[in-house]
Protein backbone atom coordinates (compact mmCIF):
# COMPACT_ATOMS: atom_id res chain seq x y z
CA UNK A 1 0.00 0.00 0.00
CA UNK A 2 1.57 3.31 -0.83
CA UNK A 3 2.47 6.21 1.46
CA UNK A 4 -0.83 8.45 2.74
CA UNK A 5 -0.67 11.53 0.84
CA UNK A 6 0.08 15.22 2.53
CA UNK A 7 -1.35 18.49 2.32
CA UNK A 8 0.60 21.47 1.81
CA UNK A 9 -0.72 22.49 5.25
CA UNK A 10 0.67 18.99 6.94
CA UNK A 11 3.42 21.50 8.98
CA UNK A 12 0.99 23.85 10.41
CA UNK A 13 -0.84 20.56 11.67
CA UNK A 14 2.43 19.01 12.86
CA UNK A 15 3.06 22.80 15.04
CA UNK A 16 -0.41 22.69 16.57
CA UNK A 17 0.21 18.90 17.77
CA UNK A 18 -3.15 17.85 15.84
CA UNK A 19 -3.64 13.75 15.73
CA UNK A 20 -3.23 12.82 12.58
CA UNK A 21 -4.84 9.78 10.74
CA UNK A 22 -5.09 8.16 6.97
CA UNK A 23 -8.38 9.39 5.62
CA UNK A 24 -9.12 8.89 1.71
CA UNK A 25 -5.47 8.10 0.94
CA UNK A 26 -4.39 10.98 3.16
CA UNK A 27 -2.87 11.84 6.52
CA UNK A 28 -5.47 14.46 7.68
CA UNK A 29 -5.43 15.92 11.32
CA UNK A 30 -8.51 13.99 13.22
CA UNK A 31 -8.53 16.21 16.19
CA UNK A 32 -6.23 19.24 17.67
CA UNK A 33 -5.27 19.16 21.62
CA UNK A 34 -8.77 20.78 22.56
CA UNK A 35 -11.12 17.98 21.23
CA UNK A 36 -13.72 17.53 18.91
CA UNK A 37 -16.23 18.85 21.18
CA UNK A 38 -14.24 22.44 21.58
CA UNK A 39 -13.54 22.48 17.99
CA UNK A 40 -17.29 21.78 17.01
CA UNK A 41 -18.36 24.82 19.69
CA UNK A 42 -15.83 27.34 17.74
CA UNK A 43 -17.57 26.74 14.62
CA UNK A 44 -20.82 27.08 15.68
CA UNK A 45 -20.07 30.46 17.74
CA UNK A 46 -16.67 31.76 16.08
CA UNK A 47 -14.81 30.53 13.27
CA UNK A 48 -14.20 26.72 12.54
CA UNK A 49 -10.99 26.35 10.01
CA UNK A 50 -10.61 22.81 8.01
CA UNK A 51 -8.15 21.47 6.03
CA UNK A 52 -10.24 19.92 3.37
CA UNK A 53 -7.17 19.96 0.43
CA UNK A 54 -7.69 16.61 0.52
CA UNK A 55 -10.60 16.16 -1.56
CA UNK A 56 -10.25 15.93 -5.95
CA UNK A 57 -10.44 18.98 -7.73
CA UNK A 58 -11.32 18.50 -11.05
CA UNK A 59 -10.91 21.59 -13.59
CA UNK A 60 -13.30 21.21 -16.52
CA UNK A 61 -12.92 23.16 -19.98
CA UNK A 62 -13.33 23.37 -23.45
CA UNK A 63 -16.05 23.04 -26.26
CA UNK A 64 -18.44 20.78 -24.90
CA UNK A 65 -17.73 21.26 -21.17
CA UNK A 66 -21.33 22.42 -19.94
CA UNK A 67 -22.66 19.74 -22.00
CA UNK A 68 -20.33 16.81 -20.72
CA UNK A 69 -20.96 18.15 -17.13
CA UNK A 70 -25.06 18.31 -18.30
CA UNK A 71 -24.43 14.86 -18.89
CA UNK A 72 -22.40 12.88 -16.26
CA UNK A 73 -24.06 15.00 -13.63
CA UNK A 74 -27.44 15.46 -11.89
CA UNK A 75 -27.99 19.06 -11.11
CA UNK A 76 -28.41 21.88 -14.27
CA UNK A 77 -25.19 23.20 -14.64
CA UNK A 78 -26.81 25.64 -17.25
CA UNK A 79 -27.74 27.79 -14.15
CA UNK A 80 -24.70 29.09 -12.81
CA UNK A 81 -24.16 31.94 -13.01
CA UNK A 82 -20.61 33.85 -12.00
CA UNK A 83 -22.40 36.93 -11.17
CA UNK A 84 -24.96 35.59 -9.27
CA UNK A 85 -25.33 31.60 -8.08
CA UNK A 86 -21.97 30.19 -9.13
CA UNK A 87 -21.91 26.79 -7.24
CA UNK A 88 -24.27 23.78 -6.31
CA UNK A 89 -24.31 20.63 -4.94
CA UNK A 90 -24.36 17.40 -7.38
CA UNK A 91 -24.42 13.99 -7.43
CA UNK A 92 -22.38 11.37 -10.30
CA UNK A 93 -24.93 9.03 -11.03
CA UNK A 94 -25.23 5.53 -12.27
CA UNK A 95 -27.16 4.41 -15.01
CA UNK A 96 -29.23 2.67 -12.44
CA UNK A 97 -30.20 5.98 -10.58
CA UNK A 98 -27.33 5.16 -7.64
CA UNK A 99 -24.47 7.69 -6.94
CA UNK A 100 -20.74 7.39 -8.14
CA UNK A 101 -20.20 10.57 -5.59
CA UNK A 102 -21.37 14.03 -4.56
CA UNK A 103 -20.06 16.43 -5.20
CA UNK A 104 -20.08 20.34 -5.59
CA UNK A 105 -19.59 22.39 -8.97
CA UNK A 106 -18.44 25.72 -9.33
CA UNK A 107 -18.06 28.01 -11.91
CA UNK A 108 -15.73 30.90 -11.09
CA UNK A 109 -14.75 31.94 -15.37
CA UNK A 110 -17.15 31.52 -17.99
CA UNK A 111 -15.34 29.07 -19.53
CA UNK A 112 -13.89 26.73 -16.81
CA UNK A 113 -15.69 24.80 -14.56
CA UNK A 114 -14.28 23.13 -10.96
CA UNK A 115 -15.60 20.00 -9.57
CA UNK A 116 -14.88 18.83 -6.35
CA UNK A 117 -15.69 15.27 -5.10
CA UNK A 118 -14.76 12.79 -1.89
CA UNK A 119 -10.97 12.11 -1.20
CA UNK A 120 -11.54 8.48 -1.31
CA UNK A 121 -13.66 8.37 -4.60
CA UNK A 122 -10.97 11.03 -6.82
CA UNK A 123 -9.13 7.84 -8.48
CA UNK A 124 -12.86 6.69 -9.30
CA UNK A 125 -14.31 9.08 -10.51
CA UNK A 126 -11.74 9.89 -12.65
CA UNK A 127 -12.05 6.45 -14.43
CA UNK A 128 -15.46 6.94 -15.16
CA UNK A 129 -15.35 10.21 -16.32
CA UNK A 130 -12.82 8.80 -18.45
CA UNK A 131 -15.17 6.30 -20.32
CA UNK A 132 -18.00 9.08 -20.64
CA UNK A 133 -15.60 11.69 -22.18
CA UNK A 134 -15.67 9.34 -25.68
CA UNK A 135 -18.40 11.62 -26.95
CA UNK A 136 -16.70 14.98 -26.06
CA UNK A 137 -13.53 14.94 -28.05
CA UNK A 138 -12.27 18.66 -27.38
CA UNK A 139 -13.15 18.86 -23.45
CA UNK A 140 -10.38 19.05 -21.24
CA UNK A 141 -10.61 17.45 -17.70
CA UNK A 142 -7.68 18.33 -15.38
CA UNK A 143 -6.95 16.55 -11.76
CA UNK A 144 -5.48 19.77 -10.19
CA UNK A 145 -5.91 17.89 -6.37
CA UNK A 146 -2.07 18.62 -5.88
CA UNK A 147 -1.44 22.02 -7.29
CA UNK A 148 -4.76 23.71 -5.72
CA UNK A 149 -5.32 23.53 -1.82
CA UNK A 150 -8.63 23.83 -1.01
CA UNK A 151 -9.64 25.52 3.01
CA UNK A 152 -13.07 25.61 4.54
CA UNK A 153 -13.80 28.85 6.98
CA UNK A 154 -17.25 28.13 8.91
CA UNK A 155 -18.82 30.11 11.41
CA UNK A 156 -20.55 33.78 12.67
CA UNK A 157 -17.26 35.14 12.35
CA UNK A 158 -15.71 33.93 9.03
CA UNK A 159 -17.02 37.06 7.25
CA UNK A 160 -15.10 39.00 9.50
CA UNK A 161 -12.13 37.21 9.56
CA UNK A 162 -12.17 37.56 5.22
CA UNK A 163 -13.07 40.49 5.66
CA UNK A 164 -9.16 41.74 7.50
CA UNK A 165 -7.36 39.72 5.27
CA UNK A 166 -8.99 40.45 1.31
CA UNK A 167 -6.98 43.01 -0.51
CA UNK A 168 -8.39 43.15 -3.71
CA UNK A 169 -11.06 41.75 -6.03
CA UNK A 170 -14.57 40.67 -5.77
CA UNK A 171 -15.92 38.79 -2.74
CA UNK A 172 -18.85 36.56 -3.03
CA UNK A 173 -22.35 38.48 -2.34
CA UNK A 174 -23.67 37.31 0.80
CA UNK A 175 -25.78 34.58 -0.37
CA UNK A 176 -25.00 30.94 -0.19
CA UNK A 177 -23.22 29.10 -3.39
CA UNK A 178 -22.41 33.02 -4.56
CA UNK A 179 -18.77 33.35 -5.54
CA UNK A 180 -15.96 35.40 -6.25
CA UNK A 181 -11.88 35.82 -7.15
CA UNK A 182 -9.92 37.94 -4.51
CA UNK A 183 -6.17 38.74 -3.48
CA UNK A 184 -4.77 37.86 -0.28
CA UNK A 185 -1.31 38.21 0.67
CA UNK A 186 -0.52 38.81 -3.00
CA UNK A 187 -2.23 35.37 -3.22
CA UNK A 188 -5.62 34.85 -6.19
CA UNK A 189 -7.98 32.76 -4.23
CA UNK A 190 -11.50 31.96 -5.76
CA UNK A 191 -13.63 32.33 -3.05
CA UNK A 192 -16.99 30.45 -2.51
CA UNK A 193 -20.18 30.70 -0.06
CA UNK A 194 -20.05 26.64 0.75
CA UNK A 195 -19.45 24.59 3.32
CA UNK A 196 -20.43 21.26 4.68
CA UNK A 197 -21.56 21.80 8.44
CA UNK A 198 -25.20 23.93 8.45
CA UNK A 199 -23.35 27.34 8.94
CA UNK A 200 -25.11 30.07 7.60
CA UNK A 201 -21.64 32.09 7.07
CA UNK A 202 -19.53 29.98 5.50
CA UNK A 203 -16.92 30.23 3.24
CA UNK A 204 -14.59 27.98 1.01
CA UNK A 205 -11.06 29.17 -0.57
CA UNK A 206 -9.14 27.44 -3.42
CA UNK A 207 -5.52 28.81 -4.10
CA UNK A 208 -2.00 27.84 -5.63
CA UNK A 209 -0.47 24.97 -3.20
CA UNK A 210 2.63 26.72 -2.68
CA UNK A 211 1.13 30.09 -1.44
CA UNK A 212 -1.73 28.39 1.09
CA UNK A 213 0.60 27.96 4.32
CA UNK A 214 0.60 31.32 4.33
CA UNK A 215 -3.46 32.24 4.15
CA UNK A 216 -3.93 29.34 6.72
CA UNK A 217 -1.88 31.31 9.05
CA UNK A 218 -3.32 34.46 8.29
CA UNK A 219 -6.73 32.87 8.89
CA UNK A 220 -5.44 31.57 12.37
CA UNK A 221 -3.95 35.26 13.15
CA UNK A 222 -7.60 36.86 12.76
CA UNK A 223 -8.96 34.47 15.15
CA UNK A 224 -10.04 31.27 13.53
CA UNK A 225 -9.61 27.96 14.98
CA UNK A 226 -8.52 25.06 13.63
CA UNK A 227 -10.78 21.99 13.33
CA UNK A 228 -10.03 18.24 12.57
CA UNK A 229 -12.37 15.12 10.65
CA UNK A 230 -13.98 14.67 13.83
CA UNK A 231 -15.69 17.86 14.62
CA UNK A 232 -15.83 18.04 10.54
CA UNK A 233 -18.06 15.12 10.94
CA UNK A 234 -20.18 15.79 13.98
CA UNK A 235 -21.04 19.22 12.21
CA UNK A 236 -22.12 17.39 9.21
CA UNK A 237 -24.17 15.49 11.06
CA UNK A 238 -25.91 18.08 13.16
CA UNK A 239 -26.87 19.60 10.15
CA UNK A 240 -28.40 16.43 8.79
CA UNK A 241 -26.28 16.57 5.83
CA UNK A 242 -25.56 13.33 3.50
CA UNK A 243 -22.87 11.43 3.49
CA UNK A 244 -20.75 9.09 0.78
CA UNK A 245 -20.48 6.02 2.00
CA UNK A 246 -23.69 6.00 4.65
CA UNK A 247 -26.48 7.83 2.99
CA UNK A 248 -25.58 7.44 -0.77
CA UNK A 249 -23.20 4.60 -2.50
CA UNK A 250 -23.84 1.09 -1.42
CA UNK A 251 -25.71 -0.32 1.99
CA UNK A 252 -24.19 -2.43 4.25
CA UNK A 253 -25.13 -5.37 2.04
CA UNK A 254 -23.38 -3.84 -0.98
CA UNK A 255 -26.70 -3.06 -2.71
CA UNK A 256 -26.95 0.63 -4.51
CA UNK A 257 -29.01 3.42 -2.44
CA UNK A 258 -31.15 4.84 -4.71
CA UNK A 259 -29.99 8.67 -4.73
CA UNK A 260 -33.74 10.16 -4.31
CA UNK A 261 -34.41 7.39 -1.25
CA UNK A 262 -32.49 10.48 0.78
CA UNK A 263 -34.92 13.55 0.68
CA UNK A 264 -31.77 16.18 0.87
CA UNK A 265 -30.63 15.04 -2.38
CA UNK A 266 -33.69 15.93 -4.11
CA UNK A 267 -32.84 19.52 -4.66
CA UNK A 268 -29.38 18.13 -6.54
CA UNK A 269 -31.35 16.38 -9.09
CA UNK A 270 -32.81 18.37 -12.24
CA UNK A 271 -35.32 17.37 -14.39
CA UNK A 272 -35.29 20.61 -16.31
CA UNK A 273 -35.60 20.49 -20.01
CA UNK A 274 -32.98 22.83 -20.12
CA UNK A 275 -30.55 19.91 -19.01
CA UNK A 276 -31.53 17.57 -21.32
CA UNK A 277 -30.96 13.86 -20.98
CA UNK A 278 -28.25 12.22 -18.44
CA UNK A 279 -26.81 9.29 -17.08
CA UNK A 280 -29.62 7.78 -14.94
CA UNK A 281 -32.24 9.99 -15.76
CA UNK A 282 -34.57 7.40 -17.01
CA UNK A 283 -34.07 5.38 -13.39
CA UNK A 284 -34.87 8.72 -11.22
CA UNK A 285 -37.53 9.39 -13.11
CA UNK A 286 -39.10 6.19 -12.08
CA UNK A 287 -38.44 6.32 -8.71
CA UNK A 288 -40.21 9.62 -8.30
CA UNK A 289 -43.16 8.18 -10.27
CA UNK A 290 -43.34 5.08 -8.26
CA UNK A 291 -45.74 4.98 -5.26
CA UNK A 292 -43.97 2.82 -3.39
CA UNK A 293 -40.91 4.50 -3.20
CA UNK A 294 -39.32 4.61 0.09
CA UNK A 295 -38.04 7.58 1.84
CA UNK A 296 -35.40 7.60 4.33
CA UNK A 297 -34.29 10.56 6.77
CA UNK A 298 -30.74 11.39 6.12
CA UNK A 299 -27.80 12.27 8.84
Amino acid sequence: MADPLRTPFYEQHLALEAKMVEFGGWEMPLMYPDGIIREHLNTRRGAGLFDVSHMGRFRVRGKGALAFLQHVLTNNAASLDIQNVGAQYTLIPTETGGAVDDAYLYRFQEDEFLLVVNAANRDKDWQHFQILMADFPELKLLDRTGEMAMLSLQGPESRRILQEIISGGQPPEPRRNCVGIVSISGTEVLLARTGYTGEPVCFELFMESASAPIIWQRLLDEGAFPVGLGARDTLRLEAGLPLYGHELGLDPDGREIPILACPISKPAVSFSPLKGDFVGKSALIQWVSSPAAPWFPCG
